[in-house]
């Protein structure tokens, strides 16, 4: 089906921009705003301005254009992803019209359509379109004052990126008005890029490329929110992440994979140690030989020396004696993992010392000697320090032992993370169920943002698990399913109110008044008056200034409701917003 419309007002796009801005989430305390699940940051103007002169007088006008211009690209492309999963099941002209949305809350630029042309089936996209207030034309008449041509790069590259990632084939604009050139408003036109020349082609592509926005789609959280893939993983399989923090212990890992150095993984509980071990040993020359893992927590006296040096076969007056293998042999070329390293006692340290020194152990019951050729992976916590300290733990085997420490961070250090995990966990678990997950609700969304997870990766493997078997089937992963019943923890987030100023958002938005969302309500600086008046406010901006409608979603009549509009908009807003 093709859209072709002349747009006169905004009001027949059809976006509830209350919607999208809701998306918007504040985390002051760990220093993060979400825009769905990906980071933003804001930036005065002042300091773009500053950037946008130094590129351009370092390294010359084209390089400055290509460079933000490319910039743009890659905030389209996590854009058109977020439009997407915004509004799953809106018609296609109101999901594509998510995007200049987005970029007006993003503070870049207020967008007017005028011309939308678009075949969803095809691919094809023309169009025309004012911007309003062009944050990038304030920067360059901030530095350089009026220009002879258009200055907007880094929103053409935007909307580029966005409309090429949204339709699935190359759709380029070029600004043929600019506001820093003396005109009233910007104005750009789009055409598929085969309708362009030559020469404009490879000014508007300036590094583009149509792959590179379907690869953005696919990361982050455009992966978590959408359909799982058919690819059956055990959930320990391999580690995820792009977090500074995990980039730094994967190379950590790099270095010493391929090496036999003795490891010690040092982490919380949940971080996924185990996992970090598996990856080390399919990295190492001896990834095709056994991987054997012990908890040392398991374990003590004879029994631990029977389970991880084995016992030698024996026969006697009083009967005979099964041998068998323990551990460390079975791990024999291979790699042995152990657990809880700090719970060993005293005589398996010694025997454990041994090993590591002479490359030898012996049996239960035997004093002959047999060599063992081993890669000792360790995992532990602070705890083994204090071990040492307190004599509980062997000075000289710690020293063995921490050859290579790898520190491997806690969930709530690599955020960023999230994405990547939870569509993991999304995939294994949607599968091994039979089910299938549309996305995840924006109050699960924010959640899953500000939740502190004492118990780490392994916490939100079981959170993950939980929701899938409570959400319906083809339905989205609710807030609700999340939580555990024993376990009651408040997320602690913050969003925009219609009105632009922030306010705490404690409860599923009063989808469900129970109990704790009301005392949470209660708790806060919470003025009934200003609640009804925000409530009523939202009600009339979503149903797009019809009054009737508005009623209608709030249970009034036309008359009670125009009531209590005319006196909120006769009166300063309180309470709520302040």
């Amino acid at each position: 089906m093709r859209w072709r419309a002349l747009m006169e007002n905004e009001t027949t796009v059809g976006v509830d921009i209350g919607n999208l801005s809701a998306r918007l989430r504040f985390n002051p305390q760990d220093g993060c705003i979400w825009l769905e699940g990906e980071r933003v940051v804001m930036l005065h103007l002042a300091a773009f301005a500053n950037l946008r002169r130094e590129l351009i007088d370092t390294f010359g006008v084209d390089v400055a254009r290509g460079l933000l211009t490319r910039m743009g690209h890659t905030s389209g492309a996590a854009d058109a992803a977020l439009a997407r999963r915004t509004m799953p099941h809106a018609g296609f002209r109101e999901s594509f019209m998510a995007g200049p949305r987005l970029h007006a809350i993003e503070g870049m630029v207020a967008v007017d359509p005028v011309l939308f042309d678009a075949d969803p089936e095809t691919g094809f996209h023309g169009g025309e379109w004012i911007w309003r207030n062009s944050a990038e034309v304030d920067a360059h008449l901030q530095s350089y004052g009026m220009s002879a041509e258009p200055v907007c790069w880094a929103l053409t590259g935007y909307a580029s990126a966005y409309t090429s990632a949204f339709m699935g084939s190359p759709i380029l604009f070029r600004e043929v008005e600019c506001r820093a050139m003396g005109a009233r408003h910007c104005r750009i036109v789009a055409k598929p890029s085969d309708q362009w020349d030559d020469q404009a082609r490879d000014d508007l592509h300036q590094g583009f490329d149509l792959e590179d926005t379907q690869a953005e789609i696919g990361s982050g959280w455009a992966a978590v929110c959408g359909e799982p893939s058919c690819q059956a993983t055990r959930p320990g399989d391999r580690l995820i992440g792009a977090s500074a923090g995990f980039v730094s212990m994967m190379h950590m890992v790099d270095k010493v994979a391929r090496t036999d150095a003795a490891v010690i993984l040092i982490g919380e509980p949940g971080v996924g140690k185990k996992s970090c071990a598996r990856v080390l040993h399919k990295l190492s020359t001896r990834g095709t030989k056994p991987f054997v893992a012990f908890n040392c927590a398991a374990l003590s006296g004879d029994q631990l020396d029977a389970e991880l040096f084995g016992v030698e076969k024996s026969s006697s007056a009083g009967g005979s004696q099964m041998g068998r293998t323990g551990r460390v042999e079975r791990a024999n070329g291979g790699t042995l993992f152990l657990e809880d390293v700090h719970r060993l006692d005293l005589r398996a340290q010694t025997k454990l010392l041994r090993m590591l020194q002479t490359g030898e152990i012996e049996r239960v019951g035997c004093s002959q000697p047999r060599a063992v050729r081993i890669r000792l992976i360790a995992a532990s916590n602070a705890r083994l320090v204090e071990a040492v300290r307190d004599g509980s733990f062997r000075e000289d085997l710690y020293y063995r032992l921490t050859t290579f420490p790898i520190l491997i961070p806690p969930l709530r250090e690599r955020r960023t993370d999230l994405p990547l995990l939870i569509r993991h966990f999304l995939e294994v678990f949607a599968r091994r169920y039979g089910k299938e997950i549309t996305g995840i609700s924006e109050m699960a969304v924010g959640y899953l943002l500000t939740y502190d997870f004492p118990g780490n990766v392994t916490e939100l493997e079981s959170m993950i698990e939980r929701a899938v078997i409570m959400a319906p089937d083809k339905g989205p992963l609710g807030v609700t399913y999340l939580g555990s019943p024993i376990d009651e923890r408040n997320p602690r987030f913050y969003g925009l109110s219609t009105r632009g100023l922030l306010i705490s958002k404690a409860d599923d938005g009063g989808a469900r008044h129970d109990l704790g969302a009301l005392d949470r309500l209660l708790d806060s600086n919470f003025e009934l008056e200003a609640f009804e008046n925000e409530l009523i406010a939202r009600a009339v901006e979503r149903a797009a200034g019809n009054l009737s409608k508005a009623a209608k979603s709030l249970g009034l009549t036309r008359p009670q409701l125009a009531y209590r509009y005319r006196k909120i908009q006769d009166s300063p807003p309180t309470g709520l917003d302040e």
